[in-house]
């Protein structure tokens, strides 16, 4: 299932000042403070949730839920599983509700239900856990050397640069991606009217802050969020099968058949208008090679579609989106049989992890899979790459953005998920960039360090 839309909601009630004497009565919990809500239902209609968020009780309004941001509750994955991490911040947890932060020591009493159609559809027993440890300072802020490239080593930062937002302003992102020094940059979400001009532009103002000359690929296909390749004093080329990525005839007509003409979701435009926008646009992908000390390296940006959950038409679309683009990389490997292969962007994985399989699925060597990076948060180790930035916004940061390469030809010598506002004050001024540069995004920029095996 997928924890943040299910066909109903899941509630996890909880005490956490582990007294039954205080707080309030309420799901079968006595002293209950507040109900963590997974899968939350909107007034829009519809039996399946879309979210997570937090729910205070005895304040306020009893049915209204609050976001996920307020007590730094975070959900993985953010796909379909059998089992998922439900995380809170304690002292945010504490400065909300007005409790004492829990520490080594203390009980917490909890109880399950699952909602359906406005009944209780099953529940757990009350349980008890009792705390191993205390909550620790927050994580030191880090230095300039933290973000330092690999000597040696070629740095590729991927970056889903949210549409209209570098179309509009794109000084917060030539910061970023100067203070990172990348020689390779996928971007994914490039609006559609910025141009090889803009580019360029864009190029040279990175060029003044961290050297070499710039050199872009632009995608033809996507509609109206385009991929780009770009390279920092390398050469860039264009593959010519990957300039437009078209499906397979019939794929779409078969996709929507099975999928049906129903929104997942009120207001939701149907399937058929997605199979038109997917005909007349393509993928949202792109590829283009780079020669790296003898080595040919193919890049590929990607952004699959979004919304939806397991099993859902966008999910399946998804899922033919991986299908499609894997085909054509291994249609423009199949006569470069030792070339490197990197491809990264936002996989959407809100539904299935099925997409991620059908695009890993024999592009490495001697037809293996291609390996997946494993991307953390310098400070904290989450593998949250969105985070949402409207205080209001319904879902759980997640891992939604991907890194995937050929482990046969390529060693990923680290790796890390860039935010500015993990930076120390000298480091922001060293690197020349602003605390607030990273929210130019939801998405945050994935950082890859690789060396030829």
């Amino acid at each position: 299932m997928t924890i943040q839309a299910m066909p109903g909601t899941l509630e996890v009630v909880m005490d956490i000042g582990g007294d039954p004497g205080t707080g309030h009565s309420y799901g079968g919990v006595e002293g209950a403070d507040l109900v963590v809500v997974l899968s939350r239902l909107s007034g829009q209609g519809g039996s399946r949730g879309a979210g997570v968020g937090i729910r205070r009780l005895g304040r306020g309004d009893p049915e209204s839920v609050e976001s996920a941001s307020s007590v730094g509750l975070l959900v993985a994955p953010t796909h379909s599983s059998d089992r998922f991490e439900v995380r809170l911040d304690r002292r945010a947890l504490a400065d909300w509700s007005g409790i004492e932060t829990p520490a080594a020591g203390d009980s917490i009493a909890a109880r399950l239900r699952f909602l359906a159609l406005d009944s209780v559809a099953d529940e757990t027993d009350t349980f008890h856990y009792r705390l191993a440890t205390s909550p620790g300072a927050d994580p030191p802020l880090l230095p300039a050397s933290a973000v330092v490239s690999t000597p040696g080593a070629l740095r590729v930062v991927a970056w889903n640069v949210a549409d209209g937002g570098f179309r509009d302003r794109t000084e917060p992102f030539a910061r970023v991606l100067a203070a990172l020094s990348p020689d390779v940059v996928l971007l994914d979400e490039v609006h559609a009217e910025v141009t090889m001009a803009d580019l360029e532009r864009f190029g040279d103002r990175l060029a003044q802050r961290s050297g070499p000359e710039w050199r872009w690929w632009l995608a033809q296909g996507g509609g109206r969020q385009r991929t780009v390749v770009g390279t920092r004093g390398l050469e860039v080329q264009g593959d010519p099968s990957l300039v437009r990525i078209a499906h397979e005839p019939g794929a779409l007509e078969r996709w929507l058949q099975r999928a049906g003409n129903e929104p997942e979701y009120p207001g939701m435009p149907p399937p058929s208008m997605l199979a038109q926008a997917e005909a007349e646009g393509g993928l949202s992908a792109t590829g283009a090679w780079v020669a790296w000390g003898g080595l040919e390296i193919l890049f590929v940006p990607v952004d699959l579609q979004s919304a939806g959950y397991d099993g859902s038409p966008r999910d399946r679309l998804r899922e033919l989106q991986a299908r499609t683009l894997n085909r054509a990389l291994a249609a423009a490997l199949a006569d470069r049989v030792g070339a490197g292969l990197v491809v990264a962007g936002d996989l959407n994985l809100v539904g299935s992890a099925r997409p991620l399989a059908e695009l890993r699925r024999g592009l490495g060597v001697g037809g293996s899979e291609l390996d997946v990076a494993r991307v953390e948060r310098l400070r904290d180790r989450s593998l949250a790459t969105w985070r949402g930035l409207d205080p209001r916004d319904p879902f759980s940061p997640g891992r939604l953005d991907y890194a995937l390469y050929r482990g046969g030809v390529l060693s990923l010598e680290r790796a890390f998920i860039f935010d500015a506002e993990d930076l120390s004050a000298e480091a922001l001024e060293l690197l020349g960039i602003h605390a607030s540069d990273s929210r130019a995004s939801d998405h945050l920029p994935l950082v890859a360090d690789f060396s030829r095996r």
